[in-house]
Order: C-alpha cells, then structure tokens, then sequence
C-alpha cells in the first residue's frame, strides 16, 4: 500500500461519522495535518514537500467522499501561507512547490474543488509577490475561475481579482497584459458601487496610460484621482505629482497646454516640487539644465531620463521660436546643451510632426521659424466663419489667431457703433464731425 493510500485510509476512519458539523471536521482536518507533519523535522523539507503531495493525493482517491476531501484540502491550503507557514514549520519553499503541486493535481473545474483552488492562488499569487516574481503571480491570479462561485459578492470579488492583476502586470512593465486584464475590470466597473474600488481603478488606468506613454491621458487620470482624495492630503498631493510629471513628460500640444494649466490652477501643487517647470513651460519659459536636474531627482526613474531632456529640448526650441526669426543649428544646440546634428533632428522631427512650423537649410545650417499665417489669411478666416475642422497650429500662432479675431470683432463693434448714431442722432454726428474739421 502506497504512503497515499495509507493517508486516504486513515482519513476514512477519521471521517467515518456521518454526524460531524462543519467546525467538528475543521477541527479535525487541522489536528490530522499536524500529527502527520509532526514527524518531520524543520530541516526535512523533502519530507514535508512529500507528504503534503500524498495528503493532496489521498484526498483525491475515489472512495473519499468530497466533503471530505474538500475540508482536509482547504486547511491544508490554510497551512500554506507565509505567515501560518512559520507557526507549522513549513518553509516558504515548501509551501510554494505543495501549492503548485495541488494547483497542478486537483481538477481545475467543479463545484466542489473551486473556491479551493482559487483560495490556493490567492496565496501562491502572495508567495510570488514577496519574491517579487510579479509577472508569475499576476498569471496565477488571472487563471482564478468564478463560474461556480456561490460568493454573494461575486460582481465586486470579480472587479478586486482584476485590479490585482493589473497591479502585478503593471509592476512587472507588462502593460500589453495589463491592457487585457482591464478590458475585463472595465466591463465591472458600472457595477460596482465601493468608492475604493473604483479610486483604485482609475489610479491602474492612470499607471497604465503611463507605462504605455500615453502622458496626456495619464496626467489627466492623476488629477481626477487626487480631487477624489480631497480628505487625504498625502495621498492628494501624490497623485498631483504624478499628474504634474505625465504633463511635463508629454509632447507638446494644445492638450498639454491645458492640462498643465489645469494643474497650475490647483492650490497643492504650489508646493510641489514640479512645479517649477510646469509653471515654466505653461508660461512658456526656457527651462534651465540645473532645473532639468531637480525635477529629476524628483522622477528617480532612469527610463525616463531621456524622454524628460527630448520634451525639454523640445519646449526650449518652442520658446526660442518665440524670440528669433532664424538661428544657426551651432547656436541652437548651444541653448539646448545638445550638439547641433542632435538640434538639427529634434527641429526636423517637430515639423515633420506638424508641432512647429519652420525651413531648415542643411547647405547654411540655419533653421528659420515661420511666424503666424499674415494678416489677409487671418482675416479671410475670421469673416468666412469656416466650420470645417482646422488641423492643429502652434500655440503662438493660436493666440495671434484670437488676437487678431478680437481685433477685427472690436473694429467691427466700432463701426456698428458709429453707424446706428449717425442714423439715430444726425445733428449730433454732424457737430462733431465739424468739430474734428
């Protein structure tokens, strides 16, 4: 008779009584899994690890009844976990090899093993993460299976499982999973009413909008998420940090512009260290090398060290487009601390992008900013009250553009001013055009 067969025995004399309540069999699968484990010393962890795959396996013996079977392998799931782990003298590694080993033994579907199961990846899945095997513990997690689950709360346990995938694929860089996990969290979201939760769901899609560079989108997350946490300062002014760096982070454009005029309006983020620069660029400022190096600190995060000076360099040559008509790529390289092929580049990129718009001659190594469209254009634009969609313009050349709309609407109030008093008071336009003479 195999070492299984011997447990699956003894088990079936254990449970032999018909009459037993719940906390009675609890009681008793507990004190059966520790007079078993009692014969193995701390340092035998071969032994340990092979006598809790034989109680897996007798439990699943054909003449166990499954009441049975599920209560014994339910405390034995209990017994596996980091912190009960010590007090039965089960090691980590113990524990983490008998649950892989039950995870890959047990049927994976069916009434009687499900809650089970899932019960045993929650603790794999926090095994994993004390490892800091992210990845790994968030696949464990998502493999969790809800179809027979007679939890009363089973919409909201649903949505929590997601969100804790997300976060494990999101710590792992993983954003392509993250990205389907939420497809699934997202398809919840109306259905659940716990302010947590939901708080909890729009800071993952922030951090995923991140990961993925998405920074305009991300900025706006965080700053949705910290008015949500007006009651907690700490966390308010975290979120408006991060909202503050996906702003700065992000390529320049009219939704950037007003994003960060968004931020600098809140009164917390004055104090934050960003702030600064965000102020800075909003008010369209070079941003100097000793500020870039601050804000840094802040970020400590190398991956986007690189794409922080590219969005500097990038708002400097927007400034500096403000100031000269044309400027060689030697001097424009010397503002941007950058090398003139590498100043070259980044003003051939932005009008390739159609962020700014420029000639830049290669033979004299000079590139020249176009100003706004001329005063004609702009007027022809304003009375034509065109309603097709315009393609985005420079942000200097949006404010000439309002500019000059005001202009030509206030010389237009003026001389309908003029008209309805020469038709409403002749004598008296008539005196003072004399007066003028």
């Amino acid at each position: 008779m195999s070492s299984a067969q011997q447990i699956a025995a003894r088990l079936s004399e254990l449970f032999r009584s018909d009459s037993l309540s719940a906390v009675e069999s609890s009681e008793k699968a507990k004190n059966f899994i520790k007079n078993v484990l009692a014969g193995y010393s701390n340092e035998d962890t071969d032994g340990q690890q092979q006598v809790l795959a034989n109680i897996i396996d007798a439990c699943l013996v054909e003449h166990i009844a499954q009441t049975t079977s599920s209560v014994v392998l339910g405390e034995l799931v209990n017994f596996m976990s980091i912190t009960s782990g010590r007090d039965f003298r089960l090691s980590q590694d113990v524990c983490h090899k008998s649950l892989n080993y039950l995870l890959g033994n047990v049927p994976q579907r069916g009434l009687a093993f499900e809650e089970i199961i899932n019960e045993a990846r929650v603790k794999l899945c926090d095994m994993l993460t004390a490892e800091k095997e992210y990845e790994q513990a968030a696949e464990v997690l998502y493999a969790t299976r809800f179809e027979n689950s007679r939890r009363t709360d089973l919409e909201q346990y649903r949505f929590t499982v997601y969100l804790h995938v997300m976060e494990l694929f999101l710590r792992a860089d993983n954003w392509e999973r993250a990205e389907q996990v939420h497809i699934h969290a997202s398809a919840l979201y109306r259905q659940v009413n716990d302010v947590e939760a939901r708080c909890r769901y729009s800071i993952l899609m922030a951090q995923l909008n991140e990961l993925k560079g998405n920074y305009i989108e991300a900025a706006a997350r965080y700053h949705g998420v910290s008015q949500s946490f007006s009651n907690r300062p700490s966390q308010q002014r975290s979120s408006l940090q991060s909202a503050i760096s996906c702003a700065i982070l992000a390529s320049a454009g009219p939704q950037k512009m007003r994003v960060m005029a968004n931020l600098q309006r809140e009164k917390l983020a004055s104090a934050l260290p960003g702030y600064e620069m965000l102020t800075k660029m909003v008010l369209k400022r070079l941003v100097t090398h000793e500020e870039l190096d601050v804000f840094n600190k802040n970020v400590r995060d190398g991956r986007r060290e690189d794409s922080l000076r590219t969005v500097v360099c990038e708002h400097n040559v927007f400034v500096l487009s403000s100031l000269y008509s044309n400027i060689r790529f030697e001097n424009l390289g010397h503002r941007l601390g950058v090398d003139s092929d590498d100043a070259e580049q980044i003003c051939a990129q932005m009008i390739a992008e159609g962020r700014m718009k420029g000639r830049i001659d290669q033979i004299e190594g000079v590139v020249t900013f176009e100003g706004a469209r001329d005063v004609q254009e702009v007027s022809a634009g304003i009375l034509k009250r065109q309603t097709r969609p315009q393609p985005p313009m420079h942000f200097r050349e949006t404010i000439a553009v309002n500019w000059d709309e005001r202009i030509v609407n206030l010389c237009t109030s003026v001389e309908g001013a003029v008209d309805l008093l020469i038709e409403k008071q002749p004598r008296y336009t008539q005196m003072l055009f004399q007066r003028s003479e």
